[in-house]
């Protein structure tokens, strides 16, 4: 019961910190894709001094954390938060971390992708979350594009290639979806 209401707790403050973020995205033909998805306000940024306990805070919650389903949620929730602040170092000038955390951004998209895998082979619904994991992978590479546009050098050819891992992302959901 205790456990319940932690992660209810955490999810409520969670929630209340979301932001709406609109992107667009070009099809093959052309056209113009609106693409809503929402990202949530990253807190606290790894360059902070007191970044480790946010870090200790989130590990917990997902260590307590067995349903696949909510795991995957919360992996989402984490690796949208990781988008996020990635986004704000490059624009603080802090290129290197920003490309780790945007790596454990792809970490915890992929572990969210497994778990919503494995909820769907214990035949759980999970169609409602694949759908908004489509979503954020396209809202993903649209963040890094933009950032790889506020770069140039090694910094550029970093995020190039976690632009592609998301892509990756992206068409394992879409497999996962066909299933």
């Amino acid at each position: 019961m205790k456990r319940f209401l932690i992660i209810t707790l955490v999810f409520v403050l969670f929630s209340a910190g979301f932001q709406k973020t609109f992107a667009q995205d070009a099809s093959s033909s052309g056209k113009i894709i609106q693409i809503q998805y929402e990202l949530p306000y990253p807190g606290i940024l790894p360059d902070n001094p007191l970044y480790f306990l946010k870090a200790i805070r989130d590990n917990v919650l997902g260590f307590f954390i067995t349903d696949p389903l909510k795991k995957a949620d919360y992996s989402l929730l984490m690796a949208d938060k990781r988008l996020q602040s990635a986004n704000a170092l490059l624009d603080k000038g802090k290129n290197d971390l920003a490309i780790t955390v945007l790596s454990k951004s792809g970490n915890y998209f992929y572990q969210s992708l497994q778990n919503a895998a494995n909820a769907k082979r214990r035949g759980e619904n999970a169609n409602p979350l694949i759908d908004r994991l489509l979503v954020a992978s396209m809202k993903h590479r649209e963040i890094i594009l933009q950032m790889e546009q506020k770069t140039k050098g090694q910094t550029k050819y970093n995020l190039e290639l976690l632009r592609e891992r998301t892509e990756e992302f992206q068409n394992s959901v879409g497999l996962l979806k066909a299933q």
